[in-house]
C-alpha cells in the first residue's frame, strides 16, 4: 500500500488486521507529539519509534530508539500467515536497519510513495495507492486479495 501523507493507509491496514485476525504479525507505526510509536500487532505491546527528543540514531529529522528497532526485529520473527509492516521509509532504505530477511511472499506493506519505484524492483508487488476517495473501498479489495493466499 502507498498513498500521500495522511490519507489513511495506517487506519486502512489496521482495519485489515482486524479483518484478517490472528493470522498477522508485525507492527503498525503511528504519530504521536514528537514523533512516531510502534506496536506489535500480534502482542499489542507498543514502544516509542522516533522522536524530534534526541533518544538515538538520526535519521533525517528524526531520533530512533535502539531498542525500537529491536522490538520490531522481534515482531518480525514471530511468525504467523501474513507479515505487515507499517511503513517501508528511509529508515529501511538507507540505514543498516534491514527487514528485507524478514519479508516473505505473504507480506501486506505500507511503503512510502516515493520509495515504491526502488523498494518494488526486488518483487512483483500488487501496488494498491490509497487515496481519500478510494480508501473505504480499498478495504473488500485487499482482504479478498489476501483470502487467496492465507488459508
Amino acid at each position: 500500500m502507498t498513498g500521500e501523507k495522511g490519507v489513511g493507509k495506517t487506519t486502512l491496514l489496521k482495519k485489515v488486521v482486524d479483518a484478517m485476525g490472528t493470522h498477522c504479525y508485525g507492527v503498525i507505526s503511528e504519530r504521536n507529539e514528537k514523533g512516531y510509536a510502534v506496536t506489535d500487532v500480534k502482542t499489542g505491546e507498543t514502544r516509542i519509534l522516533c522522536s524530534t527528543d534526541p533518544i538515538g540514531i538520526k535519521v533525517r529529522g528524526y531520533y530512533f530508539d535502539l531498542h525500537a528497532l529491536s522490538f520490531i526485529e522481534e515482531s518480525l520473527r514471530r511468525g504467523g500467515d501474513l507479515l505487515v509492516y507499517d511503513e517501508i521509509g528511509w529508515l529501511e532504505t538507507q540505514t543498516d536497519f534491514h527487514i528485507l530477511p524478514y519479508l516473505k511472499d505473504k507480506a501486506l506493506l505500507i511503503v512510502r510513495k516515493e520509495l515504491v519505484d526502488e523498494f518494488s524492483k526486488a518483487f512483483a508487488p500488487l501496488i494498491f495507492e490509497v487515496t481519500e476517495e478510494n480508501r473505504d473501498k480499498l478495504l473488500d479489495r485487499i482482504v479478498a486479495e489476501l483470502s487467496y493466499i492465507i488459508p
